[in-house]
């Protein structure tokens, strides 16, 4: 995988999260073109850093790494929001920021340290991933690292989200459910433990993204306290993002179905 293709990953990759984003916020903050490219440019740190961090990126298909930066993406952006990013929280009925029980954390050496939280448990989560036998079927295992990922991510938005509106064993199963689905697909083109993670962190995200928000009719993000939006006139200039959006869902499946691209 050439340096221009893995940009070419990365750019698509950025514009599947940046339009999902765009969607789905536009009526409640209208259109943000600065968050828009902060996730294009996220996406495209992460490809060029992925080959520093991780010189096996050159034996994976180009499926695995669409979904290993659209998941680097994600991680990236949820430690800005929740860990870096300082802005107001009266429009919010749960915080984009860091929050206890005591309410949202501003101390921003507490909030980093709970960032660096937040990546050594990704990976703890990789180096046990890593602990799993060589002889496990590749289907297995990528279920196995799809069920730990998904739960972990379950727990931590039980927390986040729970405290505020309720603890719903619904969503909470949602997680697991589809990251053993994205493990188990990632796991037909790849077996190493690192992408393997990666890949399925990406596909689970972008299922549960598209299921049950982009697909849901009059769905309102949570962290809004209004279900309908100020900016009325986005829901529907909002239309103008779904099929760019469709496109990279395409992409999606053109690159799984040609696992040696």
């Amino acid at each position: 995988m050439g340096a221009i293709s893995l940009l070419g990953l990365g750019t698509l990759a950025g514009l599947h999260g940046a339009l999902y984003g765009a969607y789905k916020d536009s009526p409640h903050e209208s259109f943000l073109l600065r968050r828009f490219l902060r996730e294009v440019a996220f996406t495209l740190s992460g490809a060029v850093a992925l080959p520093v961090i991780l010189p096996s990126v050159s034996h994976q298909s180009a499926f695995t790494l669409y979904l290993a930066l659209f998941a680097l993406t994600r991680i990236v952006t949820e430690f800005w929001k929740l860990f870096l990013r300082v802005e107001p929280q009266g429009d919010f009925r749960i915080p984009t920021q860091m929050h206890c029980v005591v309410g949202v954390v501003h101390n921003p050496l507490v909030r980093l340290l709970f960032g660096i939280g937040f990546l050594a448990s990704i990976y703890g989560l990789y180096t046990a991933f890593r602990m799993i036998p060589a002889s496990v079927a590749p289907a297995f295992d990528g279920a196995l690292v799809g069920l730990g990922i998904g739960t972990a991510e379950a727990i931590a938005g039980g927390y986040k989200d729970g405290t505020i509106e309720g603890f719903s064993w619904l969503k909470f199963f949602k997680s697991p459910l589809f990251g053993v689905i994205g493990g188990v697909i990632a796991s037909g083109h790849t077996t190493d433990p690192a992408f393997l993670l990666l890949a399925t962190i990406g596909s689970m995200r972008m299922f549960l993204e598209l299921l049950f928000k982009m697909l849901v009719r009059d769905y309102a993000p949570g962290k809004f306290r209004a279900i309908t939006g100020p900016f009325a006139e986005w829901y529907a200039h909002r239309r103008h993002f779904v099929v760019p959006y469709a496109l990279t869902w395409l992409v999606y499946l053109v690159l799984c179905s040609h696992p040696n691209w």
